[in-house]
């Protein structure tokens, strides 16, 4: 109920950015009979949903096709991703093709958004006619392409009279939007002109790259199908070649990490097969694209019923013990809780049998596991070895009820290098224990900031030397061939047209696809890099490029990028990096001293930036180079002064019953702070 709510509300907050020549305006919020209620504009036309069922002729097709898509491109162009492009949000003239597009409530604001892998249950949208990055399950970001996605779903059910799969639970409608190709639409009927079922096989492309990339492009495409049907003319013409974007949009697939992928999947594939535990250490320098390769996992589990959980080591956090763990492990016990009662039954029951009377020390580490398993009895005290042996016996046994044959797990633990020493010894003893576990455990961590001194690398050596199947994949820099290919591609042209560009990008960030790519938007920011118009093409001046003596660092470009924004985001982003590499808006409001509602204002413009991203009530760093670019704003001899404050704010907001972690937090920001405290 909540959530409809919440919907209801955020389309009438989008009612001034929508018009009534494409979209149903709401009118206003009320109640009716004590429920809420949306009151919208009443344009006209049908339901498109209610004119389904069979066949559209082709003509009538054409002419809506071309007015939805129009509509759609106006959403676009006010800065607005639909998100839930159906048939029931579409409302139609049959005869003059006008449309009206509706259902706003979850639209974004964001030109790109990326989601999570929540359970299929709770996944925000409808999941026949979603596209594959919205699943959470593609390691790409949601953007306007992903309505163009939905609209050829659509399409593809004006013209068939079916949707391009079927599926019997959520689940599998995740599996066939990410891994099974559709027939095309002209093969299911024969009248369909060839050239019509190309246009909707390209909008139903998995890759974003490979679709339509503008609502501009497939308009002319539409509208070309529909004069050579009109005039008896032939309907034969090259796809998309009035289809070049104006807004630099960077591919997001993996270049040059083919083999490491390979790797990575060949592994799970062994785990599945044979139900045993196996470890993949990757390793590489900040920026690499380390967390990207392993991201690719989500694809493979989804045939495999495969459960996904990650955690990311904090360097302002070391001393935090299991932080990360309690992290990762939340993720699954939300994905429990999504499921149906009966499968919650199967759970409890899982859970109670091999946590037995040791159940505590769990939910004082997970206090959400209650929901499931209910409160849990104290354990007696043990002297402190037999208490470490015993909290690692149970937390095997703990992750065993998810690592199984039927629904195997992969643990990734991100920056390695910044764990702390509970969790290294639970690491170490997790990889080399023997007992069967259908189990792929993987670890990222930079290389170049492990020495030999370092505690992870006596525990890496242990793991290699206990027999376990390890595989290591050490990430490089991308050669001038790949950085060639990954600016060609973003700017839509051939690589040797691009290479005096690639060539300079290289040379600037040295093959580093995260400064590559921020390296690349900060120039089309600066409109050293733009779309001309007259050429339909981008454009470029090495020489000014050149001359602009852009920094080396990363993190002086983030910095650069972040005093852009107001002083007062700035100072948002400078108490939560403060807090760590994410923090909870409601935490982030308390130590700025605002309304939560204030906070999401002021970030607003830094998600749009890409510099942070949102997740429900989280907000995030999208890398560790943002995060310390944040921090650095923060003049050196403020920063004791700022965790001395935050660490006394927090702690007088501590209740009696705080949960460990809280605890753990408010002594990390006061261990910051230790010059400054004199009050034993």
């Amino acid at each position: 109920m909540r959530s409809c709510v919440a919907r209801l509300e955020h389309e009438y907050l989008l009612r001034d950015q929508l018009d009534s020549a494409w979209a149903v305006r709401p009118l206003a919020l009320a109640r009716d009979e004590g429920r809420p209620a949306l009151k919208l504009t009443d344009p006209g036309g049908q339901l498109l949903s209610q004119l389904m069922g069979k066949p559209w002729e082709i003509a009538a097709f054409l002419r809506v096709a071309i007015g939805l898509t129009v509509s759609l491109g106006r959403v676009h162009e006010r800065g607005l991703i639909h998100m839930d492009v159906k048939p029931s949000n579409v409302l139609t003239d049959p005869a003059t093709g006008a449309t009206w597009l509706t259902g706003f409530g979850i639209a974004s604001r964001l030109p790109r958004e990326r989601r999570a892998p929540d359970p299929p249950q709770i996944i925000a949208g409808t999941l026949e006619y979603m596209a594959p990055e919205q699943t959470g399950r593609m390691n790409r970001s949601v953007d306007s392409r992903s309505d163009l996605n939905s609209l050829g779903v659509t399409f593809y059910e004006m013209l068939t009279g079916e949707l391009p799969f079927t599926a019997s639970d959520p689940m599998g409608w995740v599996h066939c939007q990410i891994a099974r190709q559709a027939p095309r639409a002209d093969d299911r009927r024969s009248d369909i002109p060839e050239q019509v079922g190309a246009i909707v096989a390209k909008l139903l492309a998995k890759p974003a790259e490979c679709r339509y990339q503008t609502a501009a492009g497939l308009e002319t495409d539409l509208r070309r199908c529909l004069e050579a049907l009109e005039t008896a003319g032939p309907m034969s013409f090259p796809l998309g070649a009035a289809d070049v974007p104006d807004r630099l949009l960077i591919p997001e697939k993996l270049y040059g990490r083919e083999r490491d992928i390979e790797t990575l999947l060949a592994a799970f594939a062994r785990v599945v097969a044979d139900g045993e535990l196996e470890v993949v250490l990757v390793s590489g320098y900040s920026g690499i694209g380390k967390s990207s390769v392993v991201n690719e996992l989500h694809k493979a589990l989804v045939p495999r019923r495969g459960l996904f959980a990650s955690g990311k080591f904090d360097q302002y956090k070391r001393d935090i013990p299991y932080a990360t763990l309690v992290q990762a492990l939340g993720s699954l016990t939300r994905t429990i809780l999504a499921r149906s009662e009966a499968e919650l039954a199967e759970w409890r029951a899982s859970l109670a049998h091999a946590l037995g009377p040791n159940g505590r020390l769990i939910t004082d580490l997970l206090p959400e596991l209650e929901l499931i398993i209910g409160p849990q009895s104290p354990v007696p005290d043990l002297p402190p070895g037999e208490t470490q042996n015993r909290f690692q016996m149970v937390f095997r046994q703990f992750i065993g009820v998810f690592a199984r044959r039927e629904h195997p797990l992969a643990l990734f633990l991100d920056d390695l290098q910044w764990l702390d020493a509970a969790t290294l010894k639970l690491f170490q003893t997790l990889a080399t224990k023997p007992e069967p576990l259908s189990l792929l455990l993987v670890g990222a961590y930079r290389n170049n900031e492990v020495h030999a001194a370092h505690p992870l690398m006596p525990a890496l050596d242990a793991i290699r030397r206990s027999g376990a199947r390890v595989h290591e994949l050490e990430l490089a820099a991308l050669g001038p061939a790949q950085v060639a290919q990954l600016v060609a591609d973003a700017l839509h042209t051939d690589s040797p047209r691009a290479e005096p560009l690639s060539r300079l990008v290289h040379e600037k960030t040295g093959g580093n696809p995260f400064f590559t790519i921020e390296f690349l938007s900060e120039l089309a920011h600066e409109k050293l890099l733009a779309f001309d118009p007259s050429l339909a093409a981008w454009t470029w001046d090495p020489e000014r490029i050149l001359a602009k003596g852009y920094t080396d660092n990363v993190v002086d470009l983030m910095a650069t990028k972040l005093t852009r924004l107001s002083p007062t985001t700035q100072n948002v982003l400078k108490q939560m990096a403060c807090l760590g590499h994410s923090a909870t808006s409601s935490t982030i409001a308390l130590v700025q001293g605002a309304s939560e509602e204030a906070v999401e204002a002021e970030l607003r413009d830094a998600v749009r930036a890409g510099v942070v991203i949102r997740s429900n009530a989280t907000y995030a760093f999208p890398h560790d180079r943002v995060h310390e670019a944040a921090y650095s704003l923060i003049p050196e001899n403020g920063r004791t002064e700022a965790h001395l404050r935050i660490g006394r704010l927090l702690l007088s907001k501590l209740a009696p019953d705080a949960p460990t972690e809280d605890v753990f937090d408010v002594v990390s920001q006061l261990n910051r702070a230790i010059d400054r405290i004199e009050d034993p």
